[in-house]
């Protein structure tokens, strides 16, 4: 409890400081903001705070104490699960064992009565009991005793798997416009991390947004700007698609969709002097309130002559509209983009804006053509072939604990006893875990119902 008080600790103070591999940017306005906080912070690693030493080595011993634990509680379980299956078999040891409890019968009370009388009272504790020649008998099966051992050898999978999902695990944010397929290769990210056991050669899959709702209505609630996401094969074909928003992810074996931002997109054509397409790209533009036009690109787009050396540079915005609160977050009415060309210096040589279907000459010759403005949709994809692992462990682990909290653990046999002078119902009980009911309330039910000293009633 106490490593796990700290780890929690630790996880909500890192909640409110910037983690290095989220922003860099966030990271050193934090860092400007706080002075006082720097020593602390840089000596514990609260910027990489589940990286840190401190934060691995609290991980690390709670996954020592919990395997310890789970393995003294899997002798104990093998111990009782064995106890179990004798009594089940035949009363094993606790049958041939001292009785834990004597009650004197009522004089002239007999054995089949006092039998009858014994089951109907340990019924109302909630002990039901199978008659098994002249005893009662209550065992509880083998498998009960084991939840315990199961939830903790639960947990110690799932701390290890977390441990090791960083080494298989790829992350990173793709922007995809509308009817752009993307493939699943490193090129086609803006930010990646990759784990070094990670195979992109045994991922053949591509990324295409199908259509964008600007304000999609789901159960009558506004989700905002939301992407439909496809995942298709090499061949085209469909292998998962859905509308993506918070809470209502895509996903795909152990692929994660999550949708994150949006902006607008540009497809443009390139051809050669003599009119024939060279080639088509797609530039993504982000909304920009500080541009003049309202958007500005992802990235510049490189003209290079025959030779491989820049000859140009292109610089792409969409002109939006406006209101007097600003640039609107939408594609124009008139759908439109403006083209800059720079020489390979950086020096301006022409700036048009133009729409669909029209064409800016090079000066090198060839051309430019805008084929459409529409949105693209920036969406996290977390490949992690842990989570099933973690989802399969935890529903294991709530099985175990379910079992551990619910299912009773014991052993209760009771048998008429005679000598010479009084007959007597001899119990034997073994009470590991029982809800119902308790050791003394047996007693004193047992005695109260069946007992001499109680009289006949």
């Amino acid at each position: 409890m106490g490593l796990l008080l700290l780890m929690g600790a630790w996880t909500i103070a890192a909640s409110f400081i910037p983690q290095n591999a989220a922003s860099a940017e966030a990271v050193a306005a934090w860092r400007a903001a706080n002075p006082g906080l720097l020593q602390v912070v840089d000596t514990l690693g609260l910027h990489d705070a589940f990286a840190s030493i401190p934060y691995v080595a609290l991980g690390v011993f709670l996954a020592l104490c919990t395997a310890v634990c789970a393995w003294q509680r899997t002798g104990v379980a093998r111990r009782r699960a064995r106890t179990l299956r004798d009594a089940t078999a035949g009363a094993g040891a606790v049958g041939a064992s001292s009785p834990d409890l004597e009650v004197a019968l009522v004089p002239g009370l007999s054995e089949e009565r006092a039998l009858q009388v014994a089951a109907d009272t340990l019924r109302h504790l909630g002990v039901p009991t199978v008659r098994r020649g002249q005893a009662l008998v209550s065992v509880s099966p083998w498998w009960s005793v084991w939840g315990t051992a199961v939830f903790h050898w639960a947990l110690v999978a799932i701390i290890v798997t977390i441990a090791l999902a960083g080494l298989v695990r790829a992350e990173g944010q793709m922007g995809v416009a509308v009817g752009q397929s993307r493939p699943d290769q490193p090129e086609s990210y803006g930010q990646l991390t990759a784990g070094p056991w990670y195979r992109w050669e045994s991922v053949e899959r591509f990324i295409r947004v199908d259509d964008f709702d600007l304000d999609y209505q789901a159960g009558g609630v506004s989700r905002g700007p939301t992407p439909t996401v496809s995942v298709v094969d090499a061949d085209g074909e469909v292998l998962a698609s859905r509308i993506v928003y918070p809470n209502h992810i895509l996903r795909y074996g152990a692929l994660s969709i999550y949708p994150v931002d949006y902006g607008l997109s540009a497809v443009i054509a390139m051809f050669d002097s003599s009119g024939a397409e060279m080639g088509r790209t797609v530039q993504l533009l982000d909304f920009d309130g500080m541009s003049p036009d309202g958007t500005s690109p992802v990235s510049e787009i490189g003209l290079y002559g025959s030779d491989g050396q820049v000859l140009n540079r292109l610089i792409v915005s969409v002109p939006l509209d406006s209101a007097e609160e600003g640039f609107l977050g939408r594609v124009p009415e008139v759908r439109r983009a403006r083209f800059i060309i720079l020489g390979a210096d950086g020096s301006p040589i022409s700036d048009e804006v133009i729409e669909p279907g029209q064409r800016v000459e090079l000066p090198a010759g060839g051309a430019l053509e805008l084929l459409g403005v529409d949105y693209y949709a920036r969406l996290q994809l977390v490949d992690d072939p842990s989570i099933p692992l973690l989802y399969a462990a935890g529903v294991i682990a709530m099985i175990g604990l379910g079992i551990a909290t619910l299912a009773r653990q014991m052993i209760i046999t009771a048998q008429v006893e005679r000598d010479a002078d009084q007959s007597r119902l001899a119990v034997r009980m073994r009470l590991w875990r029982i809800h119902s009911t308790s050791r003394s309330e047996i007693e004193d039910e047992l005695r109260r119902a069946l007992g001499a000293a109680e009289g006949s009633a």
